[in-house]
């Protein structure tokens, strides 16, 4: 075995009891260990290295843990120049500042007329992670540093809801673009007249996705049960992120399909894999002939 990676594709799986454990499970062969952290929310890559490294602080085994983020893995391609719309870059020299700190970080806000402008989080060393631009007091554009101050992402946001987000190169340029959509996806669920799910917070959440989704005859059909093992059928909204790689203009129909070009870039055949349990399913079906170890 040369390596073991973990592929990071949620703060959730990342704060898993057992991604912990696993972890320092694979810290016992002694060799090298890495965390591939795959997250379109960028900023979401600074809570994932201070894990880590909180991790390496009680546990010597995994102070050497290498942290390795899409940013990273495009940071020698080709890129696009942004548009300066694209870009949105902003100069806030003439604005009116205020610092808010604590132990673990900075907060610089910026004010124009008593308004909220922009707000720059960073480590208390001065290292900037994010850059929130803002309009009407609404979240517009955040810009993502890397470790070492440079951009290495923007995403511009709408109703405070992101939609399109530039992960960039060395150079400051577009080497991806993921686009935000959404589906509708139909679950369907098989419980039994005991069945817990009908008993919990998760029976008023059905209810509300039936209400809003279900067309009259799905709806009726669903009352219609009486309580004995039975199928319900609820159409729910899902959120997906098509990829555009501007090197070579290749799109992915979502990001699982890109993640799987990443790790054939850094996989070898004497490398362990571990990933989410919940991204399994979807994983394994594109890597059938991959050993996967779960977290």
């Amino acid at each position: 075995m040369q390596q073991i990676i973990f592929l990071v594709t949620s703060l959730e799986g990342l704060h898993k009891p057992n991604f912990t454990k696993q972890l320092k499970q694979a810290a016992q062969y002694q060799v090298p260990l890495k965390v591939l952290v795959a997250l379109v929310d960028f900023e979401q890559n600074w809570a994932v290295r201070q894990f880590i490294q909180r991790l390496g602080q009680e546990d010597a085994r995994l102070a050497n843990i290498e942290v390795v983020t899409l940013a990273d893995m495009v940071a020698e391609m080709p890129g696009l120049a942004l548009t300066d719309q694209e870009r949105g870059a902003v100069d806030l020299s003439g604005y009116d500042q205020r610092l808010f700190a604590d132990q673990k970080e900075q907060v610089k806000r910026y004010l124009k007329d008593g308004h909220l402008v922009a707000e720059l989080r960073q480590e208390n060393d001065e290292t900037p992670m994010a850059l929130r631009l803002y309009q009407e007091d609404q979240v517009a554009q955040i810009e993502t540093f890397g470790p070492q101050g440079n951009v290495v992402g923007v995403t511009h946001l709408e109703g405070g809801v992101p939609t399109t987000s530039y992960l960039l190169n060395n150079q400051g340029q577009a080497a991806l673009r993921f686009v935000r959509h959404q589906r509708m996806i139909e679950h369907v669920y098989n419980l039994g007249s005991t069945s817990a799910l009908s008993e919990t917070a998760f029976s008023n959440a059905k209810q509300a996705v039936i209400d809003a989704h279900m067309t009259q005859r799905q709806r009726t059909r669903a009352e219609a049960a009486n309580g004995i093992d039975h199928t319900e059928v609820i159409n729910a909204p899902e959120t997906y992120y098509g990829v555009l790689v501007y090197a070579t203009y290749h799109r992915f129909t979502d990001v699982f399909a890109y993640y799987q070009t990443v790790l054939d870039r850094v996989m070898t055949t004497e490398t362990r894999l571990y990933i989410d349990l919940a991204v399994n399913p979807i994983m394994s079906a594109r890597m059938p002939h991959q050993l996967i170890f779960n977290y």
